[in-house]
């Protein structure tokens, strides 16, 4: 280990302590916040109306442009992360992502009711941090991309009257509409926002951050508490083949119309979602989705029907037409603080299964609490922790035995990973977040061998995340 990397842990714990001092000093000038930031760093959707920026009204003209049917938002979002135990080795980073966007209202600047365009930019910078410092599979932050600049989302949508039905089409992401929980998405850890079982399979990891894919969504409501909505997307955001084999991805924008497609669909049940509701909010979904590329390489076998671990093997995995999952999703609010819209504790947790033969994972579950309000006079700060659970298909830890059986005795199989993450989310103002965040990896990369030949130990991070709105 070269000395950088020794002194590296050293400043992670300063950057943490100097985190909580701006946390203390600035806690007396909070102020009231309207809507969480619930999944902004990668959501492809709308701004939220009404919101508050650092950089105010532009003397006017940001409102006035409001009212013409222009929305302006530019954000930053910063991750400070730090590997101060275990993993394949400590040390820490900087990441970031620049998101400039603009929202425009056809009904108020053309009068074509419920019609309306986003268009939307992504500029990240930083190394990748996960696969440098831990090798694991559930990524510790869902900003990790390396350095890109792109278009991120050109969709066009259409709302019926009394958001009966809404159509979008374009260029956009699977991962801000599909698969969703409110209480997930305070969370950082990359397997919580898009699931693993999605993400380590699917031909550049699907239609998700960082890689949006032409397509087009139908959404129908036929009443407040449900909702049933259907999407087909190109089959390979990265303008590749289809297949699930990890490659580079692109840094700069790709509109690909190759690979198969994408198809998923959802049914969701949300009970009492009105402010006046007699019980507690809630959301209940089950979806399923299919691919249709040919090209799913099996994790053990070549096209001879040899183990990829043999010596006679040719290394060209065996290739699956198709690929296929079910889900399920709960997010329920268990008390809401009395005289509150949306103070107290709520509860989230999803799990979802794929094919063993064709995909790294097999199961993936998540779960976990946030409770907003934790103190008096903080009323939009939140507490939480979750955990995240990824394991590891039949196939996959099948060519680990043969590894071991051709020679390498000692080889392990590999079995599963488990990550907790515990954060607390500070409202500063209302343009300005900053989450500390402790995760513990345990079982990095499901339970391999570090370089050095040893058990690659579990793992300690530490986080910071600070996010603005412009």
């Amino acid at each position: 280990m070269n000395s950088w990397s020794r002194v590296m842990p050293t400043i992670g714990q300063r950057r943490w302590a100097l985190a909580a001092g701006v946390l203390c000093w600035l806690g007396p000038f909070n102020e009231l916040g309207t809507k969480a930031w619930a999944q902004a760093q990668r959501s492809d959707n709308p701004a939220t109306p009404g919101q508050s920026y650092l950089t105010g009204d532009w003397g006017g003209t940001r409102s006035y442009l409001e009212r013409l049917g222009v929305t302006f938002t530019f954000s930053y979002t910063n991750d400070l992360l730090a590997n101060v135990s275990g993993g394949i080795k400590t040390g820490a980073v900087a990441i970031g992502i620049f998101q400039p966007q603009v929202d425009l209202d056809l009904q108020k600047l053309l009068g074509w009711e419920g019609d309306r365009i986003h268009i939307h930019g992504l500029v990240t910078h930083g190394p990748f941090f996960s696969s440098t410092y831990l090798g694991n599979i559930l990524a510790v932050s869902n900003l990790e991309a390396g350095p890109v600049a792109r278009l991120y989302a050109l969709w066009y949508e259409h709302n019926a009257p009394g958001d009966l039905w809404s159509v979008r089409a374009g260029l956009m992401l699977g991962d801000s509409q599909f698969l969703q929980s409110d209480t997930a998405s305070n969370f950082i850890n990359n397997g919580i926002s898009w699931p693993t079982f999605l993400a380590a399979n699917l031909p550049a990891s699907g239609p998700a951050y960082p890689l949006p894919a032409p397509g087009i969504r139908v959404r129908v409501k036929p009443r407040d508490d449900i909702m049933l909505q259907a999407a087909v997307f190109s089959g390979d955001p990265s303008g590749g083949n289809g297949s699930n084999q990890a490659v580079p991805l692109p840094t700069g924008t790709v509109f690909s119309f190759s690979g198969g497609a994408f198809v998923i669909a959802e049914a969701s049940y949300l009970p009492n979602q009105g402010k006046d509701a007699p019980g507690l909010p809630g959301a209940y979904r089950i979806g399923a989705w299919y691919h249709t590329s040919s090209h799913f390489g099996d994790p053990r076998f070549d096209i001879t029907g040899l183990s990829l671990a043999s010596p006679q093997s040719t290394g060209i995995p065996l290739e699956h037409t198709g690929d296929y999952g079910v889900y399920g999703v709960i997010d329920q609010t268990l008390y809401r603080v009395p005289g509150t819209d949306d103070q107290g504790l709520s509860a989230f947790l999803r799990a979802g299964g794929v094919p063993n033969d064709r995909n790294l994972i097999n199961f993936y579950a998540d779960g976990g609490l946030l409770y907003k309000g934790p103190m008096s006079g903080r009323p939009d700060d939140k507490v939480g922790i979750a955990f995240a659970y990824a394991h590891i298909g039949d196939n996959a830890r099948g060519l680990d035995a043969d590894t071991a059986l051709f020679g390498n005795f000692f080889f392990p199989v590999r079995s599963s990973e488990t990550m907790i993450e515990m954060m607390y989310q500070a409202k500063l103002r209302p343009w300005w977040t900053l989450q500390p965040e402790l995760q513990y990896i345990i079982q990095p990369g499901g339970g391999v061998l570090n370089p050095d030949g040893k058990l690659r130990p579990n793992a300690w991070v530490i986080a910071l995340r600070s996010t603005l709105n412009f």
